[in-house]
This record gives structure tokens, sequence and C-alpha cells, in this order.
């Protein structure tokens, strides 16, 4: 009777635990999430989701845009409900939470890998203070994981969780190659060998699987967002290919936390040294599979699937770097022995001593996430510097009730992005020449642009719609005294000489000079054509 009190009492401390840990990690993602000022990617994808008359007609305008429909479906719907921009932050946060809660009190995982996957930048910032389609990766692999063992018997639940997950950004597609690859490589270096019934759920997995995979590419391409995609013109594939096999660490340095990355940038031998410092790392956390070889390849075939994405087709971020990490800690759950000193049904005594090293590097890879966490958590909780002014902005815009009908255009363009999250002026992007909101990264549209091409645009836009005409520009015009061409985006120019910055200034008035952000570039001298 006393071992049964005992095994109760030590249940009941292990839940309160856990509750208090989930609490703490809501308290600070809420605190995040609704203080972040939003910024253009997130704000593009509401503006896309309300494209259109009907849910069919959306989808028709949103082809091309570079990611699957899952997200802009979720966001259509919420908005529909709630009838305002800020489901953006509902809809992250309440995906972000359920995946948290699922990380917390079903994913068979050590304490330390979980407290850590909880805490870390991703957990906390990027897939729920920020409204992006990424957190939903995260929520549906977690999902797939605590669907496995059901989903094993006859293969459509789980075939249709890895079609979901294909949906959710291109990314994730690499990701459903990976869970397939672990299956599959179970199946075959089982023993004994499974029954054909075994086999037959596979297929039917990875049937479904495929089907939501050409789903996502249907919906891809062709993308009407060429410029950002890598331009590939007289480079030699196979030099490339080479690169992405044997350098795939190079393409996460975003692991490391602000702080290392500037003293990277700052001293080229440090760089060097963090570069080696992240492949011991990355190849170390998949030594921590090697008691379980097929959750090792899988993991192995991600990493470099990711890496040939991001060499082949488009750059990676740290908000698509983390998805590595995430099927790391998705495959660690498949893998925990349900008891403390119990062996896997792949695991080897051999290799005892090499898996504690490498779930040692996991472990401080993990750590170095936390330590990005504990830095995004400063820099938006306790100082005046966001993301994006686009808030500030809108603040200002609606202080002044002359500027309440005012035009927006800016430069670069996708500044106007996140401005319908808090103002209803109408903006109109310069290099498209047409009114709009979401602006298409084209290599058709005018890639070279002079302030005088802005003002004689400005001008011509206030004598038509008989408006103000507000020009928010990025760069400080005070700062330039020589003629300069400056890149812009992915494939723009932006020309500016000493006479054409007198000319604009002679015809504007500077009604706001915005501060510094942290994160982006998405700050600006907002000017008001006289």
């Amino acid at each position: 009777m006393a071992v049964i009190v005992s095994d109760i009492h030590e249940r009941r401390s292990t839940m309160l635990g856990k509750v208090s840990i989930f609490l703490l990690w809501l308290v600070l993602a809420s605190a995040l999430c609704w203080s972040q000022a939003v910024w253009r990617d997130e704000v593009r994808a509401l503006s896309l989701a309300l494209q259109g008359e009907s849910l069919i007609d959306m989808l028709r305008q949103m082809h091309g845009e570079g990611h699957p429909a899952l997200w802009y479906i979720l966001l259509r719907a919420a908005h529909g409900v709630v009838g305002s921009p800020v489901v953006l932050k509902i809809v992250a946060l309440t995906v972000a939470t359920v995946s948290a809660y699922l990380l917390v009190f079903w994913l068979k995982l050590p304490l330390s890998i979980m407290l850590l996957s909880l805490f870390s930048s991703f957990s906390i910032f990027d897939y729920a203070a920020m409204s992006r389609n990424y957190g939903i990766s995260m929520l549906v692999v977690f999902l797939i994981v605590l669907s496995w063992k059901r989903g094993l018997r006859n293969g459509i639940l789980i075939g249709l969780l890895f079609a979901l997950l294909a949906n959710t950004n291109v990314h994730s597609v690499v990701l459903v190659g990976g869970f397939l690859a672990y299956w599959f490589f179970d199946l075959v270096l089982a023993r004994p060998r499974p029954p054909l019934s075994a086999f037959r759920a596979f297929a039917t997995a990875a049937a479904i699987a495929a089907a939501g995979v050409v789903l996502c590419f249907l919906t891809v391409y062709p993308t009407f967002n060429d410029a950002g995609q890598n331009d590939l013109a007289g480079k030699n594939f196979v030099v490339l290919l080479l690169s992405a096999l044997t350098a795939t660490s190079s393409y996460f340095m975003a692991f490391y936390p602000d702080r290392i990355l500037e003293l990277a940038v700052a001293e080229p031998l440090l760089a060097r040294i963090f570069a080696a410092l992240m492949a011991v790392l990355i190849y170390g956390s998949l030594l921590g599979l090697a008691n379980r070889r097929p959750a090792m390849f899988a993991a192995a075939l991600v990493l470099l699937g990711l890496s040939l994405l991001f060499t082949l087709v488009y750059p990676g971020s740290y908000r698509h770097q983390a998805l590595w990490l995430v099927f790391m800690i998705a495959i660690t759950a498949l893998t925990t022995p349900p008891r403390p000193g119990s062996a896997d049904a792949g695991g080897t005594e051999a290799a005892g001593a090499g898996v504690r090293i490498g779930r040692l590097c996991f472990m401080i890879l993990l750590a170095l996430q936390v330590a990005s966490g504990i830095e995004k958590a400063y820099q938006f909780l306790f100082t005046d510097v966001p993301l994006s002014r686009a808030r500030d902005f809108g603040s200002f815009i609606q202080s002044r009730p002359d500027l309440k009908d005012a035009i927006i255009v800016a430069d670069p363009d996708y500044l106007v992005e996140p401005l319908p999250y808090y103002v209803s002026n109408r903006t109109y992007l310069l290099r498209e020449e047409r009114f709009g909101a979401i602006v298409r990264y084209t290599r058709s549209a005018r890639l070279s642009l002079s302030l005088a091409e802005i003002l004689q645009t400005a001008r011509q836009l206030q004598r038509s719609e008989h408006a103000p005409i507000v020009i928010l520009l990025s760069q400080r015009l005070d700062r330039i005294a020589a003629p300069v061409s400056l890149h812009e985006s992915y494939n723009w120019l932006l020309s500016l000489t000493p006479k054409d910055i007198s000319a604009f200034r002679s015809e504007t008035t500077l009604v706001k000079r915005f501060g510094p952000v942290a994160g982006s570039d998405e700050t600006f001298d907002a000017y008001l054509l006289k």
C-alpha cells in the first residue's frame, strides 16, 4: 500500500511540474506574441488569404505565391469568425500552444530534451510569436509521432498526416520524405522480417503522401515570385551539389545566437571555427541515433534534403533551418525507450558510448536555441526596438486626421505590406505601377528605379487621385552625399544623386523619422508630398 501511495504522489508531483512548465511557456510565448509588431511576411499571408469573393477564388489568386494553401485556408476561416487582422496572432499562438501541450504532456522524451525544446527560440518565438506557416509543421510533426503506432496498421491515418504536413510549407516536403525513409528502413532492417501487411500499410501511406506532395507543388509552381528563387545561371550544378553534400552544416549557422553570429561576421577566423563547431554538433547529433539506424538514416536524409533545397531553390532562414531540429525531436520521441534503461528495437551495446556523445551534441545544439530564445525575449520584451516600425507608423497615421485618406508609396515596395494590419489607407506599388499591398517579386517589374521617378510617380498619383501622398523611404537621404546605386530586395536597384535628393526634399516634408529595428529592415523616413 505504501508503494502505491508513493507512486501516486510521484505521478502527481510530475504532473504538477509539467503543468507549471507549460504555464510558464504559455505566459512567455503569449507575452512575445502580443508585444511583437507584425512584419511584412506575416501580413502578406493574411492579405493573400482575404483575396477573392470565395475560397476557390482565393486559391486561384494565390497560386504561384510560393507556399501551399493550408495556412491561408486557416487564416481565411478564422477571419470569417473574428473579422479582424488579429486572427494572425490568434491562429499562430493557438497552433503553438497545442504543439507545446503535446511536447510537454504526450511526447515520450527525456526531460532535458523536452525542456530545451520547449524554451528554444523556434518554440517560444519563431513558431509562436511570429505568425507564419512554419509553426503548423511542428504541430503536424508531433501529431505524426503520436499517431505512429496506430498509423502503421493500415497507413491511411498517417498518410493523411503526411499529406497535411506537405501542405504546410515546401520545406516540410523534405520532412515527409524523412518519415517515409525512417519507416522504410525500419521495415527493411527489422528482424524477423515484418508481415506483408506492414509493407502494404507503408505503400498506402506513401501513396497518400505523394498525392499531398503533388498538391503542394501544383499550388506553388510555377511561382510568380521568380526573383525570390536562387539564380543558378552560369553556375556549375555539380559544384553546387557537392557543396550541399560536403558543407551541409554551413547552411545551418543560424542555429547560433545572434551574439555569436556577430562575432563570426566581424572576424573570418572565428567564422571558420564556429562553422567547424557547428559541423561537430550537427553530425554529432546524428550519432546520437546510431543505435537506431533507420532513425539516423532518416535524420541524415532530411539534413541533406534541406541543404539541397537551400542550395538549389530557396535560401534558408532560421525558421526553415529549425525544421530539422523539429524532425530530430520527433525522431528522438519515436525511438526513446518506454522506460529508462530499456533497449530500443534496433539498439546495440556497441553504440552506447557514441550514442551518449551524440545525445550530448544534440542537447548542446538545443541549448544554443534556448540562448537565442533568451536573446529574443530580452530584445522584444525589455527594449523599445521592435521587429518592424509598421505599428509605430500606423499610430502616427491615426494621430493625423489629415492623412486618413492618404495614399502610401514606399521604396522598397515591400515596406507597405505590413501596413494593412494597422491602417486601411490605400497603398501603391512603385515598381509594379499598381495599387495593392502584395508585392510580386518578379523579374518583369521595374528593377531599376531613381528617386526622381519616385517623386514623379507620387506627383502623378496626387493629381489623379486628389489625395495626400505619403512616401516611405528606407534610405536616410541626409546621409547620402554622392551619386549611388543601392541594391534592394532580391534584384532591385535604387539610384540616388545629390540633385535628385535636393529636388525631392524641396517638394516634400519629412514628417516622421522612425528608429532602429531588430531582425528586419522595416524602418524608414516618412515624407508628405507638398
